[in-house]
């Protein structure tokens, strides 16, 4: 039997043949499996070992790969080689950057790797993703608990990566000009509080009073004291435009972009007497007092009050009231100087309130005073009802 038929009919097994005085022990036919990144082939080889193989495969190893059995193993009929190429993972996780290498062949095997497998992650590429020899970059987010503070209301979310996409997960949107703490570049952590401030601007005007001055102008001809006006002074507008910055709908600032008068103010233009009080001896019911008693007597207590400049409404009240007399008597009941009613009510201010102009002047101005502030008030008053 020729060497050739003996190899074809020998499916698996050894042959020794006897050539020359030399026994060579040949290998032919053995089947092995080969799982190159887990794929599975089977192979013809002659005797050798798991190095030879690789080789006879043109299968180059690297520092990071790995093979079962070991390299110089001799391989026999039904072995099973193993052959896992090592993967580079560039890999964020959470913000943390950080580099290693695995054998997986896709994420979701570098996912399981990790203990993320069955995790709720958003992962930058698909599970299914192949990961190529040279390796692949990775992006993990595992997720965080933070609260938005936004347009009135604080929600929670659970979000990756982020505050903008914390702020996109809850439908939210924003322009250059909102406040948003921390930056929108901000990696997430576990309770981060976020806010979200609307900044808007408006343009509005605004009223401000301009004052109105007062020109006094001296009258001989009029009671000294006694102040008249001639031209009421009103006070002029000024109308700003302001340019108001608002945080949430509340103004923060606002700046001054223009203002006009919208009113001129009117100035007060008034008289003060400058005329010394004078007064006619007492002879009759008509008569005033004598120089020098009632009217003195009130110049002086009005000036104590400070209300000097009031005397000539002061005299003008009394004489048509009483004539200056103590003594001048109504049927209603109203009595002396300042028309008491009844009378008697001056006894607050002393018993000899029937006689003594002094008695009588101070009830008076104390009623003035409570009633209408000053004598002008009063004789006011007393000018449009004819009473006081």
């Amino acid at each position: 039997m020729s060497v050739v038929k003996a190899l074809i009919g020998s499916a698996i097994g050894a042959l020794v043949i006897s050539l020359s005085g030399f026994s060579v022990n040949l290998a032919f036919g053995h089947e092995i499996t080969l799982i190159e990144d887990g794929v599975s082939r089977d192979v013809s080889i002659a005797y050798a070992s798991v190095a030879e193989i690789l080789n006879e495969q043109n299968i180059n190893l690297s520092t990071h790969d790995r093979v079962t059995p070991e390299l110089s193993a001799v391989v026999a009929a039904e072995t099973t080689v193993t052959v896992e190429y090592g993967r580079q993972i560039d890999l964020t996780l959470n913000g943390q950057k950080g580099s290693y290498w695995t054998f997986a062949t896709t994420v979701g095997q570098v996912l399981s790797g990790l203990g993320l497998g069955e995790s709720s992650i958003h992962v930058s590429v698909p599970k299914t993703t192949a990961v190529p020899r040279e390796g692949l970059t990775l992006q993990i987010d595992t997720g965080f608990d933070v609260t938005v503070a936004a347009d009135g209301a604080t929600n929670t979310v659970h979000s990756y990566g982020t505050v903008e996409a914390a702020l996109t997960d809850l439908g939210l949107t924003w322009d250059g000009d909102d406040i948003i703490t921390p930056s929108l570049d901000t990696v997430l952590t576990d309770q981060l509080a976020i806010s979200l401030v609307r900044v808007s601007q408006q343009t509005v005007t605004r009223d401000q009073p301009i004052p109105h001055e007062t020109s006094t102008v001296e009258d001989p001809a009029t009671t000294k004291g006694k102040v008249t006006v001639k031209v009421p002074g009103v006070d002029g507008v000024l109308t700003q435009t302001l340019l108001q910055t608002l945080h949430d709908g509340a103004v923060v600032a606002e700046t001054v972009t223009g203002e006009a008068v919208t009113l001129a103010p009117v100035t007060e233009e008034t008289t003060t007497g400058t005329k010394e009080p004078t007064t006619t001896a007492s002879t009759g019911s008509t008569s005033a007092v004598p120089a020098g008693d009632a009217q003195q007597i009130a110049y002086d207590m009005l000036v104590a009050r400070g209300w000097a400049d009031e005397f000539g409404c002061l005299v003008d009240l009394w004489n048509r009231e009483s004539g200056w007399r103590t003594t001048a008597a109504n049927p209603s009941g109203a009595y002396g100087i300042p028309q008491a009613l009844p009378g008697s009510k001056m006894a607050a201010f002393g018993d000899d309130w029937r006689t003594n102009p002094a008695t009588q002047i101070k009830w008076g101005l104390s009623y003035i005073e409570g009633r209408y502030g000053t004598p002008c008030g009063a004789w006011s008053a007393f000018q449009s009802k004819g009473w006081y």
